[in-house]
């Protein structure tokens, strides 16, 4: 009876805690965000540090080598970017921010490597 405990309390925390990456290496700062890794699988989310009444020009810059990588730029109710990445890929998005919200972006990711640098700017 204590090992069937056992094994559902890990099986459990397994299925809770599906995020995992090798070899993470990078940094996040106010208006610079940028990282490499390996075996990517999950989602990290990052905040746009500026005032939440600021616009913003929101740069990215990503190289995938393998997997699947997805970015999104999105507010609390509201996404203004979601796309499949592959291969070199570089774009820019203005963000008005008339509604005065806070921003983030989003790395969805499946067994990616890869890196990515993301840069933004309040208007």
């Amino acid at each position: 009876m204590i090992n069937l405990k056992y094994y559902i309390l890990c099986g459990g925390l397994l299925f809770q805690f599906p995020n995992y990456t090798k070899k993470w290496q990078g940094s996040d700062l106010p208006g610079h965000s940028y990282a490499t890794f390996e075996d990517f699988n999950g989602k990290q989310d990052f905040n746009v540090k500026l005032d939440k009444k600021d616009g913003f020009t929101l740069k990215y810059t990503t190289v995938l080598k393998k997997g699947q990588l997805q970015l999104e730029i999105k507010s609390s109710d509201k996404t203004v970017l979601q796309k499949n990445l592959s291969g070199s890929e570089s774009g820019e998005v203005t963000v008005k921010n008339t509604e005065h919200k806070k921003y983030k972006f989003i790395f969805r990711a499946k067994h990616a490597d890869g890196n990515y640098e993301i840069t933004y700017k309040k208007l």
